[in-house]
Parts: structure tokens; C-alpha cells; sequence
């Protein structure tokens, strides 16, 4: 019934929010939350940190506040504000429980806080000791922070183009780092990749020209292969006459006029040599045939 009713509260505070225009604090974690832990009344909610006010306050509304942002602390004041922090008030802070009689705005049966007093629960959110906060030791601390830093006498040294600061020895002071040198690019590095590329276009150049130069001399030997491949075939194609056997004494030289007129010569005869025929005169004739 009680979670119904908070419920309930806080879909109404939303509503109200809506047409009010104005933040009201409202829990954003969704997880399971342990059981919390009433640690008494304080006059003072330090060292936790107001998170605002709320029309339908309630232990059950702040809780999750502060599990949310991860503190262990959490304190109601005056019915209606939620306050979150990670250490509890301090010990001589505490008061009677009777000092923290307001009941909550969201739910009148529970009280939360009183009229500048503090009611303080952990809210479960890890079983480890929660400690009281100490105001001496944090107003020490503090007056040691704004305690004005003297700065120690020092000396400026110029080493490499670099301002070095140097204290006085015996006493404190800060000495200022070197100026780091301005980043850019390295000319050493710009200069020996042009160098780099330079050489590869020279050696692909090269390649090519002396690819080419073979290619050259591959088609010159090739023709001239060629060429003798078909001299010695026009040699021996061509009809050599030879005038040996025409110039030959032993023919007879009308026969080889005919022959070479004619075009034919007969074969029952004989052309080698001239044939020999005895012409007799008749007186010669007669006396022989007496």
C-alpha cells in the first residue's frame, strides 16, 4: 500500500512538473536497493550536498537519489529536501532524535528531518564503515591550500634556444620544463624521399630503354636470318648455262650452228668429230679401176 501510494506520488510530482515548468528532483536509478541504515539526527547536514526539494518527499524518493550518484549518505530536512555525501556529519553535530519531527511532504506517517535539522540514513549502498566528517581537519587542509606560495629566488639560463628556470640552492621553487621544439615535417626525410624517388624513376627509365634496345636487336637478327634463309634458295633456283661443252674443239662447230639453230639434233648420228670424206679425181679413178 505504502509503495502504491509513493508511487503514485511520483507520477504526480511529474505531472506537476510538466505544467509548473520546474526541475523537481526525482530519482533516475533503476536498480534494487538495499536496506538503509538510520544513523540519528544532526543540526548540521554537512559535508552532504542539497539536491533540491521535493512535493511528495519521502526516505523512499531520496534513496534512489543517492544510490544513483554513487553516495553511501543520505539526509532529509525541513520534509522536503533530499541531501546526498559520502562521509556523515560530524559526531559533535548529533542531537536528539526528537529534534527530527517533520513528516515527510509525500508521505506524513515518516518523518524527515526537522526545521534546520538533519535526519541521516546510509542508503545501503555498500556495507563498508562510513566515517563523520571532521571540520578541524578539513579547515586545515584548507588553510594550508590558500597559504601563499613564496616563490625562491632563481636564475634564467638560456641552453639551446630553451629558457631554463633554476632555483637558489637551499630553497624551493619550480624550475620551468624546456620549450619543446615546434613540431613539423623533417626536411632530412622530405629530402631523402625525393632522393629515393628519384633514383626509382631513373632505374625504371632505364630498364625500359634498355628493354626496348634488346627488343631492337631480337628483330634485326631475326631478318637477318631471314634474309640468309632465302639467298642460298634464289642461288641455287637460278639456271647456271654453262659454256663448257659449247666451247668444246672436239665438236664439230656446223654441227653445234645447226644445233643451236634447229634447237634439236638427230640421235642416229654422230656429232662428236668431224667426219672425213676422200674426194678423188677422176684421172686418179681411172688409173685405179685399170
Amino acid at each position: 500500500m505504502v509503495s502504491t501510494s509513493v508511487m503514485s506520488a511520483m507520477v504526480a510530482a511529474s505531472l506537476l512538473s510538466l505544467v509548473s515548468g520546474q526541475a523537481i528532483p526525482t530519482p533516475t536509478y533503476t536498480g534494487s536497493l538495499n536496506a538503509m541504515t538510520d544513523e540519528g539526527c544532526f543540526n548540521t547536514g554537512e559535508p552532504l550536498e542539497d539536491h533540491g526539494s521535493y512535493t511528495f518527499q519521502t526516505t523512499g524518493n531520496c534513496q534512489p537519489i543517492c544510490v544513483g550518484l554513487g553516495k553511501p549518505v543520505m539526509g532529509l530536512v525541513d520534509g522536503s529536501n533530499c541531501w546526498c555525501g559520502d562521509l556523515l556529519p560530524p559526531k559533535s553535530a548529533k542531537v536528539d532524535n526528537s529534534s527530527c519531527d517533520t513528516p515527510c511532504n509525500g508521505y506524513n506517517l515518516d518523518n524527515c528531518g526537522g526545521n534546520n535539522f538533519w535526519a541521516v540514513w546510509l542508503t545501503g549502498l555498500n556495507h563498508n564503515s562510513i566515517a563523520n566528517y571532521d571540520p578541524s581537519s578539513s579547515s586545515a587542509s584548507a588553510s594550508a591550500t590558500s597559504a601563499p606560495k613564496t616563490s625562491a629566488p632563481a636564475a634564467v639560463v638560456t641552453v639551446g634556444g630553451s629558457t631554463v628556470v633554476m632555483t637558489v640552492p637551499g630553497q624551493t621553487g619550480t624550475s620551468k620544463p624546456p620549450t619543446p621544439p615546434p613540431s613539423g615535417p623533417n626536411k632530412a626525410s622530405i629530402a631523402a624521399g625525393v632522393v629515393v624517388g628519384v633514383v626509382v624513376l631513373a632505374g625504371i627509365i632505364a630498364g625500359v630503354m634498355l628493354y626496348l634496345r634488346r627488343k631492337r636487336r631480337r628483330e634485326v637478327e631475326e631478318e637477318y636470318r631471314r634474309q640468309a634463309a632465302v639467298n642460298p634458295f634464289v642461288g641455287t633456283g637460278k639456271l647456271h648455262t654453262s659454256n663448257s661443252s659449247m666451247n668444246d674443239s672436239r665438236l664439230d662447230p656446223e654441227v653445234m650452228l645447226r644445233r643451236q639453230s634447229d634447237g634439236s639434233i638427230a640421235d642416229n648420228q654422230d656429232y662428236s668429230r668431224r667426219i672425213l670424206k676422200v674426194s678423188v679425181s677422176c684421172p686418179v679413178l681411172m688409173l685405179l679401176q685399170s
